[in-house]
């Protein structure tokens, strides 16, 4: 093999693998209200998606990604058009207060307040 062809070909290479040029690359975008930031720092997204379907099991009426969505955001005064920053510090408050007040539920053997479990479960319906 020539060096010009070699060096061209390795140009090439890592161009192709530095910049991907299809969207199936791109990582799928998620909703801020499906993301339980504090227990995401403690499990992976396998077991969040399992904590999400054990509790839509569960909670059958709550086994819809709207009524979740509802259920997160309305009963927090927020609106599906909210920022992301807004509804994530909302949230994050909204877990703190689940837990000072006592509404937590235990689903696969973790304690999580209300609003993480409701996460957890929309997080698994948008995943499936």
């Amino acid at each position: 093999m020539q060096r010009r062809f070699f060096i061209q070909l390795s140009a090439y290479t890592a161009a192709a693998l530095a910049f991907p040029f299809t969207n199936g690359c791109a990582a799928k975008p998620m909703d801020a209200e499906a993301q339980p930031l504090f227990f995401s720092h403690l499990v992976d997204a396998k077991t969040i998606t399992e904590a999400g379907k054990a509790y839509r099991t569960a909670n059958p009426k709550e086994d819809d990604k709207n009524a979740l969505k509802t259920l997160l955001l309305t009963t927090n005064g927020l609106s599906p058009s909210s920022d992301d920053k807004a509804i994530r510090t909302m949230l994050d408050s909204s877990v703190n207060n689940d837990f000072k007040t006592g509404k937590v539920t235990t689903v696969n053997g973790w304690v999580l307040s209300l609003t993480e479990a409701r996460q957890c479960a929309l997080f698994s319906t948008l995943q499936s």
